[in-house]
């Protein structure tokens, strides 16, 4: 039983990490940040890290792992947001048809 538990909690892991992805992408690729917000990552950084010592303290492995996890992928996801300093064409065309027009001008120039 505590195997099969067990299994759950590397399939929560997995699923984490796949979640990530298609953001880190995108980020990478494109070189588009447009919609994220910073300070929201920074607040769930500040948060995996304190989950990260709480897993620590409790000594549970498991969680640990999903936090370490979770932090490098908010990094990489600060960290390549800030150098994104263009607005793909996806999300162009998203804020054009939104009626935003103006500022979309603005920062895609």
């Amino acid at each position: 039983m505590i195997l099969k538990i067990e299994v759950l909690g590397w399939a929560g892991t997995a699923l984490v990490l796949a979640a990530y992805v298609p953001q880190i992408h995108h980020l990478y690729v494109e070189k588009c940040a447009w919609g994220i917000s910073i300070s929201t990552w920074l607040i769930w950084l500040v948060a995996g890290s304190v989950l990260l010592s709480y897993c620590i303290f409790r000594n549970d492995t498991l969680f640990a792992f999903v936090q370490v996890i979770n932090i490098t992928a908010i990094m990489a996801t600060i960290i390549l947001a800030r150098r994104g300093n263009r607005i793909c064409p996806y999300h162009l065309k998203t804020a054009l048809n939104s009626g935003d027009q103006k500022e979309t001008v603005k920062r895609a120039a």
